[in-house]
């Protein structure tokens, strides 16, 4: 069986770093909301790393679709807010927008120069953070959900048009976001409550990845109970030629790396020099699983059949009586 090789890697590259960038996001922005300026260090890493990562998912995007250069007429282009493809366009754009400037507040050599030339946003910054972290956590909460609505909106891919695609691809957003923040705060946040950070991140994720692996079965589930050409796509997972990768890729290196190294860390099980190690292999495995979950999806979505139902009945091993 062929698998969909109309949407390439290019693709699950922009469906992966939209979806990590919104979840750094929504990580740091609720770090920062909760604990002001203690973990500044790394609350400026998350935001950077949200902005340049959905940027550069959006880019990839644009390339694989062939013009690039439209992005620079985007008020123009996306005027129709009765589809998805410009409320998507929006919500990448605020993203990017919104990520940047709340960088901007958290990086000092830039409050020190605009302070030089107009004090009013340097004096107000801790209102600008709080204003911009409010509205940026529903901005990429929007941007996580509508990597999977990108895909369910053509009906004629039955594996993609179901709300399950969306709820998956949004928790694997904030677990692999959430993260990507952890593997930063072990290594680059030097603030002294750090560790009660990183405990409280390795936490959150035990609960992302446990979310993650319950609607990616009951998605696969549902799937395999539907349509017929849903259940082509889904048994290409399972057990057809995508299933090596998928079971050793996304659920093994994916899921369960991660979710052992975070109850070995919050269990005190390691010794100082793998504390820092372990944690990085973890990051690794749930950034490499969150990327091929993406591109396994894109290739296991087959078109419909466009056949008769009595062709479908042959195919079912129904006998005809002329």
């Amino acid at each position: 069986m062929t698998i969909q090789n109309t949407w390439g890697w290019l693709v699950a590259v922009y469906l992966f770093l939209g979806g990590l960038g919104a979840g750094a996001f929504v990580a740091v922005a609720v770090i920062s909301l909760a604990t002001g300026e203690r973990f500044k260090s790394t609350v400026r890493f998350g935001a950077w790393a949200s902005a340049i990562a959905i940027g550069v998912g959006t880019l990839c995007l644009l390339i694989d679709v062939g013009k690039p250069l439209r992005a620079l007429v985007l008020f123009r282009s996306f005027v129709h807010f009765g589809s998805w493809m410009t409320i998507g366009a929006w919500l990448l754009f605020g993203a990017i927008l919104f990520d940047g400037l709340f960088a901007l507040f958290w990086t000092e050599p830039v409050l020190q120069w605009v302070g030089a030339r107009w004090k009013f946003p340097v004096e107000q910054r801790k209102a600008f953070r709080v204003i911009l972290a409010v509205l940026g956590i529903f901005i990429n909460l929007g941007v996580a959900v509508y990597t999977g609505v990108l895909l369910g909106a053509p009906q004629f891919r039955p594996f993609w048009h179901t709300w399950w695609l969306p709820a998956l691809f949004t928790a694997s957003a904030l677990d692999t976001g959430v993260g990507l923040v952890t593997g930063y705060a072990t290594l680059g946040e030097r603030s002294e409550k750090a560790y009660a950070l990183r405990n409280v991140l390795e936490g959150c994720i035990i609960v992302l990845i446990l979310i993650e692996a319950s609607v990616l079965y009951l998605y696969l589930s549902h799937m395999l109970k539907a349509s017929p050409d849903a259940v082509r796509s889904a048994e290409l997972l399972t057990s057809g030629a995508l299933r090596v990768p998928f079971w050793l890729v996304v659920v093994g290196l994916g899921l369960a790396v991660p979710l052992i190294v975070c109850v070995t860390q919050l269990g005190g099980l390691l010794r100082k020099r793998a504390a820092v190690v372990v944690p990085l292999i973890g990051l690794v495995s749930c950034l490499i699983g969150g990327w091929t979950l993406r591109y396994l999806v894109l290739s296991a979505g087959l078109p419909q059949m466009l056949a008769s139902p009595a062709l479908e009945q042959i195919l079912q091993g129904v006998k005809f009586i002329p």
